[in-house]
């Protein structure tokens, strides 16, 4: 992992009830890459998945869950990565912003999450990153969605740049993996 996590922050325009922080780390490993997410929220204010998971699903965005995107430095292109607490996930390939190219062809990722005394932590390995970014510098655009019961929704990433949240601008993706 790098040595130091990395801040999420609520996008500014929104609600953020009962989380306190949520920090990522990231490290390659061989040909794939690890990644962490700490929350540190009241974790009974927070919608989670309660079902047993592990499958690819679409559609985990709407809900509470950690996402990380992927881009080599000048490409238009990038890789998205959500993960559900339960161990559900998904991977998107984009030939440029907001443009799916369809479904990424991959090994599903191992999902651990175990609850904290103060919220809880997703430990991510993705096993091997697509060949295209298995050399050189990655850009990655740590991101997540946190529901609570209400079903009110806060939105965390390094940056937010645009008056609503867009985890897809790649100019969000400021995390350094060499």
């Amino acid at each position: 992992m790098s040595d130091q996590p990395v801040q999420l922050h609520n996008h500014p325009t929104l609600l953020n009830k009962g989380v306190e922080r949520l920090s990522f780390q990231a490290a390659r490993k061989g040909d794939g890459v690890e990644l962490r997410y700490d929350l540190i929220a009241d974790l009974a204010r927070l919608s989670l998945p309660e079902t047993a998971g592990g499958e690819r699903r679409d559609g985990l965005w709407e809900h509470t869950c950690f996402e990380a995107f992927f881009a080599i430095d000048g490409a238009p292109g990038y890789v998205e990565f959500n993960f559900a607490p339960n161990g559900d996930w998904a991977a998107y390939r984009f030939t440029t912003y907001r443009e799916q190219e369809g479904h990424l062809d991959t090994v599903a990722p191992t999902i651990e999450t175990q609850q904290t005394e103060d919220g809880l932590s997703v430990c991510v390995t993705l096993s091997e990153l697509p060949a295209d970014l298995k050399t050189g510098p990655i850009r990655l655009g740590p991101s997540a969605v946190i529901e609570t019961r209400d079903g009110n929704k806060s939105y965390w990433a390094l940056h937010h740049l645009a008056n609503k949240p867009d985890f897809h601008l790649i100019e969000n993706f400021k995390f350094s993996l060499d």
